[in-house]
């Protein structure tokens, strides 16, 4: 008997899902690399997945330039397709945001708007820091990832962050410290990254 589906291979079967920890922050003094270095430590021991961390400091796309629409899926400039491949080799997403001026910073606005249907149905979580734990950028980036079809997870992790955690210089003498205290959402979090991956 014939049929058009193809076996399932061994690969496929074993395949491990990426979860990539963004870096929403390029700003010479943020914390956000430090936040996230410590989100991705405690997703890995969480998960059997593999976590990586994506900084927008280094491999981020410039400033949009693509002629066509980003929802036509037409890319022409060969960094917008470097960062397809970036977000296509995802399975889900933790997006580690500062709140600046009650809102998310330029860059990260700039890295989901250069691309649409690669966000489409993508799990996401968001994890944002501030002195209110960047509620106002959480709700502002929900609105974002609904307009290109992610699938933004609940809970929201806020992240408390106060002068006491910053040195002179303003960076976190203790980043473990600072996500420490917020391990018990970050769990919730996970686990919800996983039932959305189906592992």
């Amino acid at each position: 008997m014939s049929t058009d589906t193809a076996p399932t291979t061994t690969s496929e079967q074993t395949r491990v899902p990426v979860i990539g920890v963004l870096v929403g922050s390029t700003r010479p003094t943020r914390i956000g690399r430090d936040v996230a270095d410590q989100v991705a430590e405690m997703a890995r021991l969480r998960s059997e997945a593999t976590v990586e961390v994506v900084d927008l400091a280094e491999v981020g796309p410039p400033l949009l330039d693509e002629p066509r629409m980003p929802a036509k899926g037409d890319y022409v400039r060969e960094h917008t397709k470097a960062w397809k491949q970036v977000i296509d080799g995802l399975d889900a997403v933790i997006v580690v945001s500062a709140q600046y001026n009650g809102g998310y910073p330029a860059p990260l606005k700039n890295a989901i708007d250069t691309l649409y249907a690669e966000w489409n149905d993508k799990p996401i979580l968001l994890v944002t820091y501030g002195y209110h734990g960047g509620v106002r950028a959480a709700e502002q980036l929900r609105v974002v990832f609904g307009v290109v079809r992610a699938d933004v997870l609940d809970p929201t992790v806020a992240i408390t962050v106060t002068d006491a955690d910053r040195d002179e210089e303003g960076h976190l003498t203790n980043a473990c410290d600072v996500v420490e205290r917020h391990r018990a959402e970050l769990e919730v979090g996970f686990a919800a990254i996983h039932a959305a991956l189906g592992c």
